[in-house]
């Protein structure tokens, strides 16, 4: 399976390597795009991959393709290979705010996946949603999910829900990172070492995160049972539920969901 990439960031780099490193096709099966010479040759350092300056020349080897460049270079960037595209090319997106519809009108007659991936695909601990527009078979379908797995996990949802997707998952890891910082440092004014409220922070926020998808608990029932009456966490939930911190998260999620909406909209 030949897969080419028109874009070669640090997104597009980490899904290289996941693609690899999965067994999902071999590295001399992969060709590069980019109008920077040294990310392409950074990336064939890295991983070995063929590189091109002819996005032609992806278009003539490779049925997947993913679209990598920044947004705001839709739709100048595939303005070249337009004439090229035929009906067995599969063209994966990783294009924020650019809808199916969109990415159709200039791709036909190519089929469409957009995926909202996150930044964790850079060490194999993606969460992402993904949706498929018309035409995709079945084996064409696994294959994708198989890719894009290859990077930690893809969930295939309908397109109406990719700006919540990129609410909860695309921009989430900033808003865990307060929650990361904010917790880090209520463990240095308890007196900690700032290294070791460090430590004990981000074990607490993976064993946490372990224990309630390995026992297939609700955080309800991981609170009630770390909660004895009268004891230290009661007192620390106390002033929590008190506090704002529920309203600041969900409208952290509801405000970044609105501006994926907007920005959407405005580049159709």
């Amino acid at each position: 399976m030949n897969i080419g990439f028109i874009g070669t960031g640090k997104m597009a780099t980490a899904l290289v390597g996941a693609i690899i490193n999965g067994k999902v096709t071999s590295a001399d099966k992969i060709i590069c795009s980019d109008p920077d010479k040294t990310t392409l040759a950074n990336i064939t350092d890295q991983y070995g991959v063929s590189t091109s300056d002819n996005v032609l020349e992806i278009m003539e080897k490779c049925q997947y393709i993913f679209l990598a460049f920044k947004p705001q270079g839709f739709p100048g960037a595939i303005a070249p290979i337009q004439s090229s595209i035929g009906k067995h090319h599969i063209f994966i997106s990783i294009l924020a705010g650019i809808n199916i519809n969109n990415l159709q009108s200039h791709l036909a007659p190519g089929r469409i996946v957009r995926v909202m991936p996150n930044i964790p695909c850079q060490i194999g601990e993606m969460a992402a949603g993904y949706s498929a527009g018309d035409g995709l078979t079945n084996q064409e379908g696994e294959k994708i999910q198989t890719m894009l797995n290859a990077a930690g996990m893809a969930i295939e949802v309908e397109e109406n829900l990719i700006d919540a997707v990129t609410g909860v998952s695309g921009s989430g890891p900033a808003f865990v990172a307060h929650l990361i910082d904010y917790y880090i440092q209520g463990g240095i004014a308890a007196g900690l070492p700032e290294d070791i409220a460090r430590k004990l922070t981000l074990q607490t926020f993976l064993g946490t995160v372990k224990l309630l998808d390995q026992w297939d608990m609700t955080p309800e029932a991981l609170i009630n049972m770390v909660s004895s009456p009268n004891g230290t966490t009661v007192a620390g939930r106390a002033i929590l539920e008190s506090s704002k911190a529920k309203e600041g998260i969900t409208g952290a999620i509801e405000g970044a969901t609105k501006r994926s909406i907007a920005l959407g909209n405005a580049r159709e």
